[in-house]
């Protein structure tokens, strides 16, 4: 977990014990429910904590706050501050920096944030929703000065412009309140639907897809869920939502980050530099530009698309007429690979966000006014087949939707469309333990698609919940044996295959299969279920590695933890233990010099210090020890110098000074002690005693290894004093620098005596 989701997730449990204290309700959204999900906790990459709260539950929400906030807190949003610059409120910290574009010019708060996207009532007359859009779009036009999110709706110009001179001439606070008695006015008990507050997409939700909530495990606290996840989802990320990006397409969010800093510590540098008049001005002169301008760019941007479908529909017919056999009879014939090739720049174009866009800021509008590539009924048919046998189920349902809004489903398109929806009613099923409804369903389809992934996937999860013992593994067997042999390089069926093994005792293969399942799928759910269950058998593996170090079985032990670092490849103290074992195998001086820097680096230390809020796991520096021990060190020392490099407090460093001296009793280690005491000064800033400490090291004739790193501390600093000798030479007299510098070696004739001695 990264220093700024350790915030997020301080902040998320101020919301969420406010709101169980108060019995108010919020669902976990976006990204952080995939989280939630997929790593039970957040994904590694993602920056923010996303909830859904309906509208009657964050006004409670704020009220409460007056009286039970913890300090440097607050309350983002318009009904408590009109200088804040979002349609959607926020809860946030005052004593961090984490600015947004939006906030450069603005004076609202500005610290790391929680995102709550308030769920606004909305009737089921369409009429009504799109009233509350295009005031909603208005409103955030007002606040955000920085974004124009009205071009995507088309909203009229003139209508912006007649709310821009209230705003201006009647003042903020009426014009704000006179749009939200407009868009706040529906009761909830009255309505069926929410609309998500967010400014550029307010989304539709059917309140059932929310509410009652379900609890699941967020970093160890049980939390707030959609009560349909599955459909919430698949709605907002496709079937695919399981799976894991490529590191191209993680998406993150941008603001200006200053660790240690308060947003207005910030604002108070760059302010006074920014002439935020002129800025306004110009920003208001682009937001009407954009919106006058909108309907003729939305026209050209589509005559352009509509160019470019005829292009790639013309590319597929040709595909079609150069293939030695129609596209039927390749799907007759299972050949998805080749039909995938077929149509391959097909699906690039016309399931990109600019041919059908998406429910999202980027591409809500191309959602609702797609481009269609113009195909024959028959190759339509069979490139939406091909998706389904290629796990992108969503797509193809997509397609099928903008396909009958703009041309027709055949019959058989139609019955397609049929079995998508029993597959998500079978999800649903599924998601609220109705397990026989569901495996009804996919049974079903099975019958008629009987080597499509999704399915068998989907049928996996029944078979392997009836396996509770070897006596049981005749069923999963079976069908395992025939999904591998159609997908042998899925990972998601290897997992259960080694399941499988796993309970009929067969570990050794079991651990094979689980192997090779982590390096065959980015399947999030099945990489959980893995890390769960391997967590269970790290701490043995740890244990046998280090029984092999014990009797001297170094390159066993080697192999054993290389194994273990593939099947968890992010764990720590998995990797500390693939170091613990490096460290005891290498066979060369340099080879453990590149595992002590990597380790260094691992452990966060700079040169010798370490950084903020870095790794406290204990094997890397039980592995730096035992590299110190190797280098010469004895035990008792060799820990004492690990410990001196990832200490930083004075008090620790005095402590560790008394402690290492007493170590002077040793005379075969006296070179040693006065080597570290050396390293102690030095870190303090006390450069003088840590050369005389250094200086009495070698009179002691430490191990051969000590010995050169005392030469190579001579040598650096001999090396960067003369550096700076030249430097100063050319802008002042140098003889005080020269004093200070050469003082610790006392005299010409033992700096030389000194030199001959290391070299």
């Amino acid at each position: 977990m990264t220093e700024k989701q350790k915030l997020l997730l301080q902040l998320f449990r101020e919301v969420d014990a406010i709101c169980k204290k108060h019995d108010l309700r919020y669902v976990m959204a976006g990204g952080t429910l995939i989280g939630v999900l997929r790593n039970e906790g957040f994904i590694p990459w993602d920056d923010d904590v996303d909830i859904y709260m309906p509208k009657s539950d964050w006004d409670k929400f704020v009220e409460i706050c007056q009286n039970e906030m913890p300090p440097n807190r607050a309350v983002y949003c318009t009904e408590v501050d009109r200088n804040y610059t979002n349609g959607f409120p926020r809860y946030g910290s005052t004593d961090t920096c984490a600015i947004h574009k939006h906030q450069i010019i603005g004076d609202d708060k500005a610290g790391e944030i929680i995102d709550v996207l308030t769920l606004d009532p909305i009737p089921d007359d369409d009429r009504e929703y799109e009233k509350y859009r295009d005031h909603m779009m208005i409103y955030t036009e007002l606040l955000n000065i920085s974004m124009v999110v009205g071009t995507r709706w088309e909203i009229s110009p003139w209508r912006y412009l007649y709310w821009l001179f209230r705003y201006t001439f009647c003042g903020k606070d009426r014009t704000l309140k006179k749009l939200e008695k407009i868009m706040f006015s529906y009761k909830e008990e009255e309505c069926s639907r929410y609309a998500m507050r967010w400014g550029g997409c307010p989304f539709l939700f059917d309140k059932d897809m929310m509410f009652p909530v379900k609890y699941m495990d967020f970093e160890g606290e049980k939390v707030m869920i959609p009560h349909r996840t599955s459909d919430y989802l698949i709605w907002h990320y496709g079937d695919e939502w399981s799976y894991i990006p490529p590191h191209g397409e993680r998406e993150s969010h941008e603001s200006v980050d200053v660790p240690g800093a308060s947003y207005q510590e910030v604002r108070d540098e760059y302010t006074p530099r920014i002439d935020k008049k002129r800025i306004r001005r110009q920003m208001l002169f682009r937001k009407f530009y954009c919106l006058l301008m909108a309907k003729g760019d939305h026209k050209q941007d589509d005559r352009r698309r509509r160019i470019k479908a005829g292009v790639v529909a013309r590319d597929v017919s040709a595909r079609l007429m150069r293939s030695e056999k129609t596209a039927e009879t390749l799907l007759k014939e299972r050949r998805y690979d080749v039909l995938g090739e077929i149509f391959e720049e097909y699906y690039r174009v016309q399931l990109s966000m600019e041919f059908i866009g998406r429910e999202d800021f980027n591409g809500i509008r191309p959602f609702y006014h797609p481009i269609l590539i113009p195909l024959e009924d028959e190759a339509f048919q069979v490139a939406m087949l091909t998706l389904i046998y290629q796990e992108r189920v969503s797509k193809a349902y997509r397609m099928y939707e903008v396909r009958k809004k703009m041309d027709h489903l055949t019959p058989e398109m139609e019955q397609t469309v049929e079995d998508i929806r029993r597959f998500r009613k079978a999800a649903s099923h599924y998601e609220f333990k109705e397990m026989q409804e569901a495996e009804v369903i996919v049974d079903d389809l099975l019958r008629k698609y009987p080597d499509a992934p999704g399915f068998l996937k989907f049928k996996c999860r029944f078979v392997m919940e009836r396996l509770e013992g070897p006596q049981n593994a005749l069923e999963a067997e079976k069908f395992l044996s025939y999904c591998l042999k159609i997908f042998p390089q899925d990972g998601y069926f290897m997992k259960y295959k080694g399941d499988l093994l796993w309970k009929k005792g067969l570990r050794n293969e079991a651990m094979a299969e689980y192997l090779k399942a982590r390096e065959c799928t980015s399947n999030g759910i099945v990489q959980l279920e893995l890390d769960k269950f391997l967590k269970k058998q790290k701490s043995q593996a740890i244990r046998d590695c280090r029984d092999l170090l014990g009797s001297q079985r170094r390159s066993e032990a080697l192999s054993l933890m290389e194994f273990w670092s593939r099947l968890m490849p992010e764990d720590e103290e998995i990797r500390g233990a693939l170091y613990l074992a490096k460290v005891s195998s290498v066979r060369t001086k340099g080879g453990l010099e590149e595992l002590v820097r990597e380790l260094c680096k691992e452990l966060g230390i700079i040169g010798n210090s370490p950084r903020e809020g870095t790794l406290e796991e204990p094997v890397y520096k039980e592995a730096l020890t035992c590299a110190w021990q190797r280098f010469g060190y004895p035990k008792a020392l060799a820990e004492g110098r690990t410990r001196i490099l990832c200490s930083e407090e004075e008090g620790e460093m005095e402590y560790l000074a008394e402690e290492i001296r007493s170590f002077l009793v040793h005379k075969e280690w006296q070179g040693e002690v006065y080597k570290l005491l050396g390293d102690i000064r030095k870190k303090q800033g006390r450069t003088r005693e840590a050369f005389e400490n250094y200086f009495l090291a070698l009179d002691h004739e430490p191990h051969p290894y000590i010995k050169n790193e005392l030469s190579r501390i001579f040598l650096e600093d001999l090396y960067d004093g003369s550096r700076c000798t030249g430097f100063f030479a050319k802008k002042a007299d140098v003889t005080e620098f020269l004093n200070s510098w050469l003082d610790k070696y006392k005299s010409q004739e033992e700096l030389q005596e000194l030199l001959k001695r290391i070299l």
